[in-house]
């Protein structure tokens, strides 16, 4: 990948935290992060990955982005300052549900005696 497309994907990732911050209006006591903003070449889609705080929250942060999906854009545009702003697809992180998984499943297994 480019340094060019590297930045611009840099750009967009601190665009669209702006952009939440200032535009969508998350459920309360809901933590929201964007770790990750990538779009496409031709700069139709793009992927945006969100860490959710507590995870079991994802449902409704969903809800509001579906919700402020136009305002977004808006701000997107306004940010950016593109001709088109890519269509935004929403993944959440779970490597924290994970980890506490594989950690109950290792210490599960030391009071077993197995390790």
């Amino acid at each position: 990948m480019s340094l060019r497309m590297e930045q611009g994907m840099e750009h967009l990732r601190n665009a669209l935290a702006k952009v939440l911050t200032e535009y969508v209006e998350f459920p309360r006591g809901v933590l929201v992060t964007v770790m990750d903003a990538k779009v496409t070449r031709d700069m139709l889609h793009g992927k945006a990955v969100l860490s959710v705080l507590p995870e079991d929250r994802i449902k409704d942060v969903k809800a509001a982005l579906l919700e402020y999906e136009h305002d977004i854009k808006d701000g997107l545009a306004h940010e950016l300052r593109m001709r088109r702003i890519p269509d935004i697809f929403w993944d959440f992180d779970t490597t924290e549900a994970r980890a506490a998984e594989v950690e109950s499943k290792l210490n599960e297994l030391k009071r077993q005696g197995e390790i």
